[in-house]
């Protein structure tokens, strides 16, 4: 049966189309899952006709379940093709090549030529159109003849890939793929691969540890009985049914594994948290393998409040007539702070907010003025810089601007002299009036509190007639998560940028001495680290990652975890240079790295997707670095 083509802006005209002849003539017949997969290339901005740009990360865990599943099959199978024109690659679920089996030598150059090789990354976003990257977008066999790449690079290959599924999750796990030149294409390789596979998934099946199986078998018997959302949660995996995969963000899950490792830790029955859609009611149930080893948990979540009935805010949401984003949390901490807030948008009175630094008093000022007064121009001075403005002449032009019908933040008061501080004082008691409030600018001042505030700074801020605390980051650790997405949209200027679950958890396991502003550095530091890509918890700077590890360690497992970390950290992440120099296996070096926490590798996925922490990525180009034979 011949399969099914579509045409691409009009009538079919038989044939492939090259990626010239598309952009030049869109009326041209191809099969319909080609035709989906250059649209969603296209929709990713990937020009055909430019130089390939792939991530690129050599240094790849070579005692994965998938190669330890696959290498022997994969082997008979290279065995038997020996003397072929073929190659076999062997790609993770981020479809970077992890190996490489070649036939006859000649084809070494085409596969270089074409990227194809170890450590090089063929996601569709950034190769388009090719038997690995839309192989799991599909999550099916596919087969991608020369032209019908997307991409000029690849055209003078064919390839067929077909996805690997984990036995007892069905994720998928990789993607086994044959590739040749494009002219020695033959329609039997996907039946040679299906077969190989299988083998694959076997050997997977036998390599699922007891806790993960236990898991799977007490989640699945839980879905037969509860109606509601159901989350299956271990070091190595989540699993959801459809109506908790369908509601809860990468951000909920990681509230809702935090909340799971509360219950356990205090032998409580359940606990309410907020998430994205509401509030909800969270019971755990331990689950243990045959031997009474821990497995995991089952979380039942039981809706208390839909969101719209919330008092918690969506870091997405914006007051009316605003454009200013709301302070992004849902603890109880922090909506007392943003209802506080909502009560004061309603006065005009001054306001002295306070706390620790890096807890965003700033950005509450600022919101509480776009929430009361948008209309108003707003004034910022900053009595900690000496040279942007005296204070003398601080207090004269706050006095003129909130004259003017301007609001007036002023930072950091604690740094201004007993004199300014009256001075001060006196402008807070006598401006505005209710009657005078809508001539008369708002004057809001901040100040860092800490429990050895000076007397004098307490005196000055019981002058004004209204006060906002805000809380230490860690009296509200669970919105690291909003937080998180926030802070990234900031820095990296779109919303694309997110980190994976296990960095969350990471992030979340820290104390943030430094609050917020301490989140904000770390998060810029491995979005940099990134480039661009997921964010995993190796690419977090080295001092996140010493705090937050998973359990109490011994001064020995302690001193040891460190200095992985640092080793790590002084050779790019790269495992294969860390475990010469501490003069260990790589095998030893990634056992001890699960061990002991250091890349904090509770590796848990979204949906059933299972996935395995990721590599970072390093965007090289052909001219730059070459592909490693």
């Amino acid at each position: 049966m011949e399969p099914t083509s579509v045409t691409l802006g009009g009538r079919a005209s038989g044939g492939t189309a090259t990626p010239e002849a598309r952009r030049e003539s869109p009326q041209l017949s191809v099969r319909a899952e080609i035709a989906l997969s250059w649209r969603r290339s296209a929709a990713c901005g990937i020009a055909p006709d430019k130089k390939a740009e792939l991530p690129y990360d050599p240094d790849f865990d070579s005692d994965s379940r998938l190669l330890k599943a696959a290498t022997p099959v994969v082997e008979r199978l290279a065995s038997s093709l020996a003397d072929t024109s073929t190659s076999i690659l062997l790609a993770d679920r981020q479809a970077r090549i992890v190996r490489r089996w070649v036939g006859e030598k000649p084809l070494y150059s085409a596969l270089d030529n074409a990227y194809a090789a170890p450590g090089f990354a063929f996601a569709e976003e950034y190769a388009g159109t090719n038997g690995l990257g839309t192989v799991l977008e599909e999550a099916r066999t596919v087969a991608v003849r020369g032209e019908e790449h997307y991409a000029d690079f690849l055209r003078h290959l064919s390839c067929v890939g077909v996805p690997i599924h984990n036995p007892v999750t069905r994720a998928v796990e990789g993607v086994l793929d044959i590739t040749c030149l494009a002219d020695d294409y033959n329609p039997l390789i996907p039946a040679l691969l299906s077969e190989s596979v299988q083998h694959i998934e076997t050997r997977l099946s036998h390599l699922s540890s007891p806790a993960d199986v236990a898991l799977v078998e007490a989640f699945t018997r839980a879905r037969r009985l509860h109606r509601g959302a159901i989350l299956g949660l271990n070091p190595n995996m989540i699993l959801t049914n459809p109506i908790a995969s369908g509601n809860l963000t990468p951000q909920d899950q990681a509230v809702l594994w935090d909340a799971s490792t509360q219950l356990a830790r205090t032998q409580r029955s359940e606990v309410s948290v907020d998430l994205t859609h509401g509030r909800y009611r969270v019971r755990c149930q331990s689950v243990t393998t045959a031997s009474h080893d821990p497995a995991g948990v089952v979380v039942y979540l039981d809706p208390i409040r839909p969101r719209h009935l919330s008092t918690g805010y969506r870091p997405s949401a914006t007051p009316t007539g605003t454009g200013c984003t709301p302070p992004a949390g849902r603890s109880p901490q922090w909506r007392r702070v943003t209802t506080r807030i909502q009560e004061l948008a309603q006065l005009p009175d001054p306001v002295a907010i306070t706390g620790e630094p890096g807890t965003g008093k700033l950005y509450l000022a600022k919101y509480l003025h776009e929430l009361s007064s948008p209309a108003r121009g707003l004034r910022v001075f900053n009595a900690a810089d000496p040279t942007e403005t005296a204070p003398k002449d601080l207090i004269i032009r706050t006095n003129d601007t909130l004259g003017q019908g301007d609001n007036v933040i002023v930072r950091r008061i604690e740094y201004l002299p007993t004199q300014a501080q009256a001075q001060l004082r006196a402008l807070a008691a006598t401006s505005p009036h209710p009657a005078s409030a809508s001539t008369t600018g708002r004057l809001i001042v901040t100040a860092q509190t800490t429990t050895h505030t000076h007397e004098r700074l307490e005196q000055a801020l019981a002058s004004y007639p209204h006060h906002l605390w805000v809380p230490p980051l860690a009296q509200h650790i669970e919105d690291i998560a909003d937080l998180t997405s926030v802070l990234l949209t900031e820095l990296a200027g779109q919303p694309t940028a997110h980190c994976s679950l296990p960095t969350l958890q990471a992030l979340m396991r820290s104390p943030w001495p430094g609050n917020i502003a301490e989140l904000r550095d770390a998060l810029a530091a491995a979005l940099n680290a990134s480039h661009g890509q997921e964010i995993q918890p190796h690419h977090l700077p080295t001092w996140v990652l010493k705090r937050a590890h998973q359990r109490q360690l011994s001064v020995m497992e302690q001193s040891e975890r460190e200095l992985i970390i640092e080793t790590l950290a002084s050779v790019g992440n790269n495992r294969t240079q860390a475990a010469r120099i501490l003069g260990i296996g790589r095998a030893t070096l990634y056992r001890k790295i699960r061990t002991l926490g250091v890349s904090t590798a509770q590796e848990l996925q979204m949906g059933l997707s299972d996935q395995l922490i990721g590599q970072s990525h390093c965007q090289v180009s052909r001219d730059r670095r070459g592909p490693a034979r």
